[in-house]
């Protein structure tokens, strides 16, 4: 049920990014009932875009919902460990929040409600994801941790590459919501902000992977979540220019020192939701790795005594 609700919210995510790039965070602007119905009529729902998107993401969203609240339940009557079950009970109240977010997003169509919601949506996928770990029956042996002298270290470096995953997500929210007419000076602190995050994550992530090859390569259910983060993290790179060659196009420097390439941008073109939706996404999938190595690495292994 845990896989099931993960597997559920992370087309959610997608969705959502979608209406955002879209800008169909309006196209309902009713709120909980779309126009009066909680499950509006298919030839009302498919006859635009913007309203397919919208009220698919709401419907979307009460399934996670649901799904949410039936594996609270079962946790509940099943799972013997009480902190667990406060948990469950954390992702219960996780997801009436952010559905309370949307909602108020919709009804003061606020900029700043759309930036928290943003934000608080990798932050459910992370903790549905944190349930798949914690319910795994590898999770669960009785195995101890070993005991090692890298454990710490690698304890650190983990938090703090997740950490700052998440503080690049925050960046992005911040990007992909800016106000019109604004001052040009947010969005390049946004930009630069989020460029020079980047570089110290790709740094701290082929480290992360660098350091526990070296150190604990035993460990592999750690090795294949750094192998994996360290790959992710390369896509996302390279998403992350194609969502600024295709909303800005290519850079000036480029043009005339590397390639002088004929292209212009189409603003809510195929190409360009496709890669700024993908890069949102993909980043709160890195979140999740992100989280699972820490945990893992938490779980295996723990600081020898001095």
């Amino acid at each position: 049920m845990a896989w099931v609700l993960a597997c559920t919210t992370f087309p959610l995510i997608w969705l959502g990014g979608t209406v955002t790039t879209y800008q169909a965070g309006m196209a309902v602007d009713t709120w909980p009932s779309s126009f009066g119905y909680w499950f509006y009529p298919p030839p009302f729902w498919l006859k635009a875009w913007d309203l397919f998107l919208e009220h698919g993401h709401r419907m979307l969203a009460q399934l996670v919902g649901v799904l949410t609240i039936a594996l609270a339940v079962v946790l509940w009557k099943m799972d013997r460990r009480e902190w667990m079950r406060w948990l469950a009970a954390a992702a219960v109240a996780g997801v009436c929040f952010q559905g309370l977010l949307g909602g108020l997003r919709v009804l003061f169509d606020e900029r700043l409600l759309a930036k928290v919601h943003g934000c608080t949506a990798p932050l459910f996928f992370a903790l549905c994801a944190t349930l798949v770990t914690l319910t795994s029956a590898a999770w669960q042996e009785p195995k101890p941790p070993q005991g090692h002298p890298a454990a710490r270290r690698l304890h650190r470096l983990a938090l703090v590459v997740a950490a700052a995953v998440y503080l690049q997500i925050v960046l992005g929210a911040q990007l992909r919501h800016v106000a019109p007419g604004g001052w040009l000076g947010w969005f390049q602190l946004w930009v630069w902000l989020k460029l020079i995050l980047a570089g110290l994550i790709a740094v701290g992530a082929v480290g992360l992977l660098v350091y526990m090859l070296r150190r604990v390569p035993a460990e592999v259910v750690i090795a294949r979540r750094a192998k994996l983060l360290a790959v992710l993290f390369c896509v996302q790179l390279l998403l992350g220019a194609g969502t600024w060659v295709t909303k800005y196009n290519w850079p000036g420097w480029f043009r005339k020192y590397i390639w002088a390439v004929d292209y212009t941008p189409v603003q809510e073109g195929r190409l360009q939701v496709l890669v700024t939706t993908a890069h949102a996404a993909i980043g709160s999938l890195i979140l999740v790795v992100a989280l699972g190595l820490t945990l893992w690495s938490f779980r295996r292994l723990r600081g020898s005594p001095p």
